[in-house]
């Protein structure tokens, strides 16, 4: 006898239909934004559920929820994801395409002079954007109350809507070569490593790993590039030597480093298997 699966906890986070906006704040109909955005992500079947439902421990136990492209999160309004995120999803389309052409040409040339990269790309228009779906990928609940200020999300706010020209004066964000299909989203994030504790907010998806954290305060991998808005190009360091690192801060812990989140403001999806 088949035992029955618990539905992933990822089926309650877009029943939702007015709330709070997490990019403007304004009260009103919400709508469902895809994280990653729509074409910059092949179209596959997938399952969504949040981080803690991965473990192998209770993997099996939990019925994911399907789900095409991405992950989608009903925490934005339309101005916001229809008229201000989409502008900036033509570049960050753009760009992780040219990526995935880069990656295949590099690992169908026999020989490799060096273990790098690059694309050009509009560094405003793609951190606007990427960190606009960042802010989205969050948990209904933070969409039932009026939206305080913090010292992490409010000036990342500002630089998504254009209120601020800038995050570089609280904020640094890290990106590194993602190689795994499965997408993964989550916010506010605490790692702790040698007695240092670093927050963060990321958004990974084939073949970008986009890591947010406060200025100055970074935890991160070591073949990681600390993106600045100067920058014309994005450039990869293709080595395999730090992969067991590309799923960060998700992975091994060591030591005495320690991670910590609150499970609803995380979210994976996996592709899977046609029936």
């Amino acid at each position: 006898m088949k035992k029955n699966k618990k539905i992933t906890e990822r089926i309650n986070y877009n029943r939702i239909i007015n709330g709070y906006c997490l990019i403007c704040k304004q009260y009103g109909k919400l709508t469902k934004d895809h994280v990653p955005p729509k074409g910059s992500v092949t179209i596959t079947k997938r399952e969504q559920r949040t981080i803690s439902e991965s473990h192998p421990d209770i993997f099996d136990n939990i019925k994911g929820l399907p789900t095409f492209r991405a992950s989608t999160f009903k925490t934005i309004c339309r101005d916001c994801n229809s008229t201000l995120l989409s502008q900036f999803d033509k570049e960050i389309c753009a760009v992780t395409k040219s990526i995935t052409s880069k990656v295949k040409d590099y690992f169908t040339l026999a020989n490799k002079i060096y273990p790098y990269i690059e694309v050009p790309f509009d560094s405003k228009k793609f951190t606007r954007g990427m960190t606009g779906h960042i802010l989205s990928a969050s948990s209904i609940k933070a969409c039932l109350s009026p939206i305080p200020d913090s010292p992490f999300f409010s000036p990342l706010r500002d630089y998504v809507s254009g209120k601020t020209a800038t995050f570089e004066d609280t904020h640094d964000i890290y990106y590194w070569f993602y190689p795994h299909t499965t997408h993964i989203s989550a916010q506010g994030l605490a790692f702790f490593n040698e007695g240092h504790i670093c927050e963060c907010s990321l958004l990974h998806f084939f073949p970008i790993a986009f890591l947010i954290t406060l200025k100055g305060q970074g935890t991160f991998p070591a073949h990681a590039q600390r993106l600045k808005l100067n920058d014309e190009k994005i450039r990869f360091h293709m080595s395999v030597y730090n992969i067991s690192f590309s799923s960060f801060p998700f992975v091994e812990l060591k030591g005495n480093q320690m991670l910590a989140f609150n499970d609803e403001f995380t979210c994976i999806s996996y592709p899977i298997k046609n029936d």
